[in-house]
């Protein structure tokens, strides 16, 4: 089915994933992730054995260490609750600093303590990994929802103080990222709970790219998304690192973080327990990395 209609029937013996993903959006989809060569500069991101105390006692990063450089993709495979959802929230300035040891250091500044709003002037961005609790909310609209994050400073707040909202500068960014991001419908006045899923991720990743980000920490990027959003979100992963944005990746379709990475961490019960290029390394070995550490 595409857009309420039924457009094919076919045996599923005389088929393949191509052809299904041909009719389910009308047009011919890539399903494997194409990009050049990076063109790697400065290292952006460098954590120095960090470690995350939860606020029941347990520890779910242990002693993290690795950088992320200019113009490169780094990817985290792991087997879901190993540690993942920890550090990104970490990195994006989420958890409280009193829980975290070790350093966080972007682009040759401690911001171990510093809060998320700091680490967004600063040009850090995040696309999370729930877009319900942490990405949107819900009940505003696309509009209100496009803001978020820039709400306080110009062009978005104006007046004496930045006390107010310019409509004007709203309409112009959301309208902007609902042409650029393909976002449907494209009503502006719609509640971000109308939309798809995938269209939702797909306001969140134009909001997050339209601040021109220094580095973007991105988790689950296609969760719960149809196959055509798949390759659009991931030509705009790689087009961003191209522009030479930082990028750290973490995914649990192991497919697509193996297809998108330039480099590619493997974490275990919060630990680093290897690096390896994803382009010669087996999906069997990656496995042996995520389910036993070694």
């Amino acid at each position: 089915m595409r857009d309420g209609k039924v457009v094919g029937r076919v045996q599923t013996k005389d088929t393949n994933a191509a052809e299904l993903a041909r009719m389910m959006v009308g047009r011919e989809v890539l399903l494997r992730v194409e990009k050049p060569e990076p063109t790697i500069g400065e290292t952006k991101l460098l954590l120095k054995d960090l470690t995350i105390k939860a606020r029941d006692g347990a520890t779910p990063v242990k002693g993290v260490s690795f950088e992320v450089r200019r113009g490169e993709i780094v990817g985290i495979a792991g087997v879901e609750g190993n540690g993942q959802t920890e550090l990104i929230e970490a990195l994006a300035g989420l958890i409280d600093p009193v829980q975290l040891s070790g350093e966080i250091n972007f682009e040759g500044k401690d911001i171990t303590r510093a809060g998320a709003r700091s680490r967004r002037e600063l040009g850090i961005a995040h696309i999370p990994e729930d877009r319900h609790r942490r990405g949107l909310l819900l009940d505003f609209t696309l509009a209100e929802n496009s803001i978020l994050g820039v709400h306080y400073r110009p062009p978005i707040a104006s007046g004496v103080g930045d006390i107010f909202l310019d409509n004007k500068a709203i309409q112009s960014r959301v309208n902007e990222i609902i042409e650029h991001f393909d976002v449907r419908p494209r009503n502006p006045l719609l509640p971000a709970k109308a939309l798809s899923g995938g269209n939702q991720q797909k306001l969140i990743i134009g909001r997050e790219f339209h601040v021109d980000p220094k580095l973007l920490l991105v988790s689950q990027p296609t969760r719960g998304v149809d196959i055509g959003a798949i390759e659009f979100i991931h030509r705009k992963l790689v087009s961003l690192r191209d522009a030479g944005c930082a990028i750290l990746l973490v995914s649990a379709e192991l497919e697509e973080v193996t297809s998108l990475a330039d480099r590619l961490l493997v974490i275990h019960e919060g630990k680093i327990v290897g690096e390896v290029d994803p382009k010669v390394t087996t999906v069997e070995e990656i496995g042996l990395l995520m389910t036993r550490g070694h």
